[in-house]
């Protein structure tokens, strides 16, 4: 049983997917089965972590193919952690559709749509294979194009086209990049392919083929100047989907590039300015773009586009600080992003307000207000809110690395994203009311998702002292690659 539970939180969703296809035309059944199918999942990774952190890693190799030959799926601290919360946000976006999402779109595919992601986000999170990475990218990524077009309107498909190419592009490059990395190494495996980079004596042809793999990631994780696809196409479907797109999709390029690099690239300083360049670049071109837009939604996917920049510079350090302060980032992030996006979800559906003007909400509805409130001090790492200590372990790990320029933007962005969010709060909630508004009453019980996140992450954030070791063996794998490499190819051997 022990060695099968890194592909539990993969086969429920697919498993479930399947039957909920049979069920089209019932609605009810379908909400049933993918509401089982989240909490299982989220059950089976929470019990994931107690065990990870009992036996420090799970590994499976799939059909008893032993490492480095077959497949293998394996489950450390870190990306344990990443599918816990992933479980969470998918709960919690489903309660959120129940309420919310109108009928025609439940009955074209929805239910199977989310399933299906979460088996790719699952997946991708869990591969011990550079191979089935691509693999796991290919089912979040056909099931998003679906999530995409659901209830299809011109506006979508407007919005798909950029979408789709940029990602058949970056499939592309990925194929060819891992083409390449097979011809130089002879493997697929990840733990192998770190043993053997780490025995070569000239590395500048692998280096190479890492600075292509990680400007696909970074296309994945929309960082500066890949970012672009990401106005339109995380706007334009309904906020239930620009949950799942927002606060996962992204997290997934992310965790690739931090598994990669410490993996395969941490000894190139090539690699490491790449990255440190363009996270930089990233928090700039963020911060204006979240600066002047006034539509709620591209001020929230601007900040996506901070977040990514900010936990990528962490990462490129590659040391305990900005490693560790990278995923309690990302764990808050994941948490709070998921929370903005339900926010101004309601706000759409309450008042169909979708740009910045005076509105005055919080008279009529001020939980949702004083909850936004709590959001955006705690994305924008104020104390003692949960996004403090997750920056100021990056600033100290950048200190640390002597990127004292970079640790710099990195502390001035919390600015630029309290001032963008705030605007929100100041216009949207807290100014006079208007009077033209035609106002609805949220749906009976529409904030407890909402509720559930927010408080998660603070809970979180005020415990961050006794998540510390927690979080410190979370990235272990990632600063002792060794560790990883012994523990994967020794129970193959």
């Amino acid at each position: 049983m022990l060695s099968n539970l890194p592909v539990i939180p993969i086969f429920i969703p697919l498993l479930f997917a399947a039957i909920t296809i049979l069920f089209r035309r019932r609605v009810a059944m379908q909400r049933l089965l993918t509401f089982t199918a989240t909490l299982l999942t989220l059950g089976f990774s929470i019990l994931n972590i107690y065990m990870v952190n009992k036996h420090e890693i799970l590994i499976l190799e799939m059909g008893n193919w032993a490492s480095p030959f077959g497949i293998t799926l394996t489950l450390d601290g870190l990306n344990s952690i990443l599918v816990t919360t992933s479980g969470i946000v998918f709960l919690a976006t489903l309660f959120y559709s129940f309420k919310t999402i109108d009928k025609k779109r439940e009955l074209s595919f929805f239910y199977p749509g989310f399933l299906l992601i979460m088996v790719g986000i699952n997946g991708a999170f869990t591969t011990g294979d550079i191979f089935n990475l691509f693999v796991f990218y290919e089912i979040l990524l056909m099931s998003s194009y679906l999530l995409l077009l659901v209830g299809i309107n011109k506006e979508q498909l407007k919005s798909s086209i950029s979408y789709v190419l940029m990602n058949v592009f970056a499939g592309s490059l990925f194929v060819i990049s891992i083409g390449y990395l097979y011809t130089i190494i002879g493997s697929l495996n990840m733990a192998h392919i770190s043993q053997t980079i780490a025995n070569m004596q000239d590395r500048r042809g692998i280096y190479l083929v890492g600075a292509v793999m990680i400007f696909v990631f970074c296309m994945k994780g929309a960082l500066f100047p890949l970012f672009t696809w990401m106005n339109r196409s995380y706007a334009a479907p309904p906020i239930s989907i620009s949950i799942i797109f927002g606060a996962l999709l992204t997290k997934v390029g992310l965790y690739s590039i931090i598994r990669t690099y410490g993996l395969f690239y941490s000894e190139s300083s090539f690699i490491k300015t790449y990255l440190l360049i363009l996270g930089t670049i990233s928090i700039i071109a963020g911060s204006i773009g979240a600066i002047y837009q006034k539509n709620l939604k591209q001020i929230i996917i601007f900040n996506i586009v901070i977040s990514l920049g900010v936990m990528v510079t962490g990462t490129a350090t590659l040391n305990s600080f900005g490693v560790k302060g990278a995923l309690f980032y990302a764990v808050n992030d994941i948490l709070l992003k998921a929370a903005l996006f339900i926010i101004v979800g309601l706000i759409i559906y309450a008042s169909g307000v979708k740009f910045l003007q005076k509105c005055g909400l919080i008279n009529k509805y001020p939980a949702l207000g004083w909850v936004f409130l709590i959001v955006t001090l705690s994305l924008a790492g104020v104390p003692p809110f949960s996004g403090f200590y997750g920056k100021s372990l990056i600033v100290k790990g950048l200190v640390i690395d002597h990127q004292i320029f970079i640790a710099g933007v990195v502390t001035l962005s919390g600015l630029v994203v309290f001032y963008s969010l705030i605007r929100i709060f100041l216009n949207i909630f807290y100014d006079n009311i208007n009077k033209n508004l035609v106002l609805k009453p949220l749906p009976k019980g529409i904030l407890i998702p909402l509720v559930t996140l927010v408080a998660i992450a603070l809970i979180i954030g005020v415990s961050s002292n006794l998540l510390d070791g927690f979080f410190e063996r979370g990235i272990s794998t990632i600063l002792n690659s060794k560790d990883y490499i012994d523990l994967v190819l020794k129970k193959g051997a």
